[in-house]
């Protein structure tokens, strides 16, 4: 029995690190091949719940610091790396809560006992339970994976990168802080649902502050864009001007050499109006 309960506890262990990968590499633009992430699941999965009968859940931070080397060595920058895999926990957890509150009442609405021992109560239930998380997460993983990549969003992250992070690192503590506290008193139903309502309104706390920072930065984008318009304006009406000067120069000019021409003409000076137009007319032929 004791081993039975072994294996189902590895199976859900090894299936949340690898929705972790999963997640990772489809927020991060599926940098990695296929193959990389089915090696690095099940590898991961190991060496993950290897360190969960140690440490517990102080293994995220080995996995979580994989998963940012790996991304590295795909070029991106340090802030995406650790953002990235925080993310993800985040949206495991709450999806994970999400399932286990919808569970609790659905047995509570039809008067049966549950605790969170029946999500490892059999293979089966643990299997089903296991693909229905991944199914989960790679449908959520890709709706926020299309809704970063938009214009807006992706802006307005990258150019408050490090304060997504300190949100996002805040969070994540938080939320292992509670779950480690509900597991001290062995998972009650209580404490589950209290905790997938306090991790969903976490979420959704910083789901309004990302929206928020979108709008900001596109009233700032429209202001910088009213600012250069203003400014080009400004530059085409004072050229505007002095092609205004020039012609108003210009035209002065020319009605002076029509009138010097008009009066040698009148005077019938032959001889003075050649010079004139040798020394006046003729350069400007040239320019």
């Amino acid at each position: 029995m004791e081993l039975e309960s072994l294996l189902l506890t590895v199976i859900i262990i090894v299936n949340q690190i690898f929705c972790i990968v999963v997640s990772v590499n489809i927020l991060s633009k599926k940098v990695f091949s296929q193959r990389f992430v089915l090696l690095a699941g099940i590898l991961l999965g190991i060496c993950g719940t290897v360190l969960f009968f140690y440490v517990e859940y102080y293994s995220l931070v080995f996995i979580a610091g994989i998963l940012t080397l790996a991304l590295r060595t795909k070029n991106k920058h340090w802030p995406v790396c650790i953002v990235t895999p925080l993310l993800t926990f985040l949206l495991l957890v709450v999806i994970t809560y999400l399932m286990d509150t919808f569970l609790i009442g659905i047995f509570r609405l039809t008067n049966r006992p549950m605790d969170y021992g029946i999500l490892t109560s059999g293979v089966l239930t643990s299997i089903l339970y296991s693909m229905i998380l991944l199914i989960l997460t790679y449908v959520v993983s890709t709706g926020v994976s299309r809704l970063i990549r938009s214009k807006s969003y992706k802006t307005a992250i990258n150019k408050n990168v490090y304060l997504f992070a300190s949100i996002l690192i805040i969070t994540v503590i938080i939320i292992y802080s509670f779950i480690y506290i509900e597991s001290l008193y062995h998972f009650p139903n209580e404490i589950i649902i209290f905790n997938g309502i306090l991790f969903i309104t976490l979420l959704v706390m910083i789901a309004i502050t990302t929206f928020i920072l979108v709008k900001i930065n596109q009233r700032r984008v429209e202001i910088e864009k009213q600012e250069i318009e203003q400014y080009q304006l400004e530059k085409y009406i004072v050229a505007l001007e002095k092609v205004s000067d020039d012609m108003s120069g210009f035209k002065h000019d020319y009605i002076n050499i029509l009138a010097s021409l008009h009066g040698y003409i009148m005077n019938a000076d032959k001889e003075t109006m050649d010079e004139y137009f040798k020394s006046t007319i003729k350069p400007l032929l040239k320019d």
